[in-house]
């Protein structure tokens, strides 16, 4: 058995939540933020609480794509890959363990309030206990969570109601003690508090209807906790002068004991006691599902993705967990477990707010979050700048975290999880691919009755990626550049690499609609057109190995363009388009449907012949006349605009339509272009060589003129090491 059931609602997943976070973060960590920055300690929380934010919308969007067990470690492992994933999965466990073990610590910070007992001892056996109940089931768990959390909260609430009428405003001064380097340092010192914000993401696949309680449920815990940390920490330096509240383990007890006497000093203890309890229970529960789905990736050995029968939870990854958090216990120094804990939590939240940025402007198929992140890409911008700047102001502690995590995530991959694991993440599709040309790719035809025959050569290809205006309009274009041969329309769905092609058997609506559409076109063209939907885990070698096993003459896509709110210009074969062994056709449809003007730009560099015969092949079906356009930034000398005239009388000798030539004198070529296309019905031009360039990430010019032109454009790729129809 490894699949869990849905039990847990919107208060389950804000009390796990909150009590990841309300803990030692507030009954313990006030005392070591004091000493770095004093009386301003609140504006510390608050500083880290607004460099938080930004992952928690990102965590929420990644979250509604991908409501799986592990939460980030899938997120990081489906966007970089398996080397990354195991790496980032260890230290999401560790840093959860870290602060469970932090909260411990504090519980028996808070025990010895009524008794002397020894205080890694005492941790130790609340952890045994933790253990055990976790392992009895999540939803037990959850149950208690909900009670615990709302004592918590009552209970500090009416502490800092009683603190904030005995305030006594000289204890704020200096507010900061160390300066603004002392400030940023305790803000990167208490990110560790709201690690828990996000990691109720972890147990998404027992969060019922995950795609609204999930973001409502990370959002609102973030407010409530942002709140009391706040609150209780302004309070706390209004009356407990700073000599004394640093280094205090114990804060909200000092404070209840000022305001109350023992009495209620003891009851803020039992308070901490408590609330820690929760914070430890919900830290082993949440970091448990890593190894758990890290198992499940092949990434770790499969005895810690085993669910246990009876009570339906990963016992073994639960056990796992325990043992780092007591050896954590045993052999760090409270202040040394907090600060790894903060580096890891910095780094991994700068991670999520880049997966954000690549999952959409790579826009694979699969990536369809039912919640966005607003203010995109601004607030994942924000939440990776702020987490490397608090991150330098731990410097001391980088590497130590770094070298604790990367070197054991190494060793594991290497030696482990690469021999049984492929997976290469979003990055690792879409970036430079030196396999491309050595082997073949997976994918499948979906259906039961469908299979993809590689048996008969297609001259054309006509690839559809799910998102077209028009499909019948293009493949119209594909049908009129196939001449000789056959016309082979492929529909292709891009799956995440965990998911295993052939459990995917029955064709979607989209693609039933498409077939029938495509076999009245062919009925009505008398034109043989093949159809055949694929799945696969990689786009951009499967367009090669079709193209590749059809021996095609034109691959044609449609031009992807750029949606609103996003920053790049979308390709969906993207390093593919370098290194096909055919034509790449990019064609923009503008709405035209009556081809009788086709307009060819000439640029200064080598013209090549394939796209002046395309050109003129595409008139002579449509019966339209060709003009040939050159433009100049400047106006020209008479002696120049002579030049040009003969050099596009010599490209006009390759056209048997009519051909006109005109030059364009006085403006850039984008814009003169542009201008003129309103009196074409098709542009006809060579794609733009790219160099690498800064400006190039928001498009090049010929990027701008398929977006902006006032008629359709058929941009044109010749195949690698060709440049000729011939």
């Amino acid at each position: 058995m490894n699949e869990f059931s849905r039990r847990l609602g919107l208060g389950s997943v804000i009390a796990i939540s909150i009590t990841a976070m309300l803990g030692s973060g507030i009954f313990v960590l006030p005392g070591l933020v004091a000493i770095k920055t004093g009386p301003s300690a609140w504006m510390a929380y608050l500083i880290s609480a607004l460099c938080v934010l930004p992952a928690a919308l990102s965590k929420s969007e990644l979250a509604t794509a991908m409501p799986t067990s592990g939460g980030t470690y899938v997120y990081l492992n489906r966007t970089f890959g398996s080397l990354i994933g195991t790496i980032a999965g260890l230290g999401l466990c560790f840093s959860l363990l870290l602060k469970s073990s932090f909260a411990l610590l504090g519980f028996g910070a808070y025990l010895s309030v009524m008794s002397s007992i020894p205080l890694k001892d005492t941790a130790l056996v609340m952890l045994l206990g933790i253990t055990l109940v976790n392992v009895f089931g999540v939803g037990k768990v959850s149950k208690s969570l909900v009670v615990l959390v709302s004592i918590s909260i009552l209970g500090l609430l009416l502490i800092s109601f009683g603190g904030a009428l005995n305030i006594e405003t000289s204890y704020y001064k200096p507010f900061l003690k160390h300066g603004t380097f002392g400030l940023f340092s305790a803000a990167a010192l208490v990110f560790v508090s709201f690690a828990g914000v996000t990691k109720v993401a972890a147990i998404a696949e027992e969060i019922k209807d995950p795609e609204r309680n999930l973001p409502k449920g990370i959002l609102l815990s973030l407010g409530i906790v942002t709140l009391i940390y706040c609150s209780v920490n302004f309070v706390l330096a209004g009356n407990i002068p700073t000599e004394s509240l640093s280094g205090d383990l114990k804060p909200i007890y000092s404070l209840a004991h000022r305001l109350g006497g023992e009495i209620f000093g003891i009851g803020a203890a039992i308070l901490g006691i408590v609330t820690m309890f929760s914070m430890a229970n919900a830290g082993v529960l949440a970091a448990s599902r890593f190894p758990f789905a890290m198992s499940r990736d092949h990434l770790l050995p499969g005895v810690f993705g085993v669910i246990n029968k009876r009570f339906l939870t990963p016992i073994w990854s639960i056990v796992f967990s325990a043992f780092i958090v007591g050896f954590t216990i045993w052999f760090l120094e409270v202040e040394n477990i907090v600060k790894l804990a903060s580096v890891f939590m910095l780094i991994i939240y700068m991670s999520e707010n880049l997966a954000v940025i690549i999952l959409r402007e790579s826009r694979v198929d699969w990536y369809k979050p039912s919640y966005k992140s607003p203010f995109y890409p601004w607030a994942q911008l924000f939440g990776i700048i702020s987490s490397i700047v608090l991150t330098l102001s731990m410097a001391s502690m980088i590497l130590s975290a770094i070298v604790i995590v990367t070197v054991p995530g190494a060793v594991l991959y290497f030696f482990y999880s690469r021999k049984r694991t492929s997976a290469k993440g979003v990055i690792g599709i879409r970036g430079k691919r030196k396999d491309l040309l050595d082997s073949e790719s997976e994918f499948v035809s979906p259906g039961f009755f469908q299979s993809f025959s590689m048996e008969e050569d297609a001259e054309v290809v006509v690839a559809l990626f799910g998102k077209e205006r028009s499909p019948e309009v293009l493949i119209e274009m594909g049908m009129a550049l196939t001449q000789q041969g056959r016309l082979e329309v492929v529909h292709m769905t891009e799956v995440p690499e965990q998911i295993v092609l052939s459990d995917i058997g029955e064709e979607t609506p989209i693609i039933r609609s498409l077939r029938r559409r495509i076999q009245a076109m062919s009925e009505k063209s008398e034109e043989p057109i093949k159809f055949d939907p694929i799945l696969s885990h990689d786009i951009y070698k499967t367009v090669n190995d079709i193209s590749l096993r059809l021996h095609c003459k034109w691959l044609v896509k449609e031009y992807g363009g750029r949606s609103r709110g996003n920053f790049t210009i979308h390709n969906p074969i993207g390093y593919m388009k370098d290194h096909l062994s055919c034509h790449l056709g990019t064609f923009r449809d503008a709405g035209v449907r009556y081809i009788r003007k086709i307009m060819v730009v000439v640029r200064d560099d080598d013209f090549d012949e394939l796209v002046i015969k395309t050109a003129d092949h595409l008139a002579k079906l449509n019966n339209a006349e060709i003009t040939l356009v050159k433009s100049f930034p400047e106006i020209p000398s008479d002696e120049d605009v002579m030049k040009e005239k003969l050099a596009l009388m010599e490209i006009a000798s390759f056209c048997k339509s009519p051909t006109n030539s005109h030059i364009l004198c006085g403006k850039t070529d984008l814009e003169a272009y542009v201008n003129a296309s309103a009196d074409f019905d098709l542009i006809v031009c060579e794609e733009e060589r790219r160099s690498f360039s800064l400006f190039n990430f928001f498009g090049t010019q010929q990027d701008l003129l398929l977006a902006r032109a006032n008629c359709s454009i058929l941009s044109i790729k010749p195949a690698r090491h060709s440049s000729t129809l011939s």
